[in-house]
């Protein structure tokens, strides 16, 4: 997600949001405009859905297929999928949300879901 902080471009009734879809490849929708209130009500959405928040990032724990750790306080990256031309989709994830990663695939029944 994208904030007036980050970019000029938008305000602070006009955000952006980029997306990502899985599927046979992974695909990302760029610049989806939104209103501040539409951005906050999808991330408490998705939060509540089980996402782990990294600063604008947020994530389905269930989409993971590699995570890997730097070390405990900067994070990791983690892989959602490949491009049509095989390259990784990787993310970054600081330390708090990717330790909240690890507990929560820790915990789950294998696809990321703790339920």
């Amino acid at each position: 997600m994208t904030t007036p902080a980050e970019n000029p471009l938008v305000t602070d009734t006009s955000r952006m949001m980029d997306i990502w879809f899985g599927g046979s490849a992974v695909k990302k929708q760029l610049f989806r405009k939104v209103t501040k209130a539409e951005q906050e009500f999808m991330v408490e959405a998705l939060k509540e859905r089980g996402f782990i928040q990294s600063g604008n990032l947020l994530l389905n724990p269930g989409a993971v297929l590699f995570a890997e750790m730097e070390n405990q306080f900067l994070g990791g990256i983690v892989t959602i999928g490949f491009q049509d031309n095989g390259k990784p989709v990787e993310l970054k994830l600081g330390g708090k949300a990717f330790n909240e990663l690890c507990g929560r695939l820790a915990s789950s029944n294998g696809n990321g879901d703790v339920s």
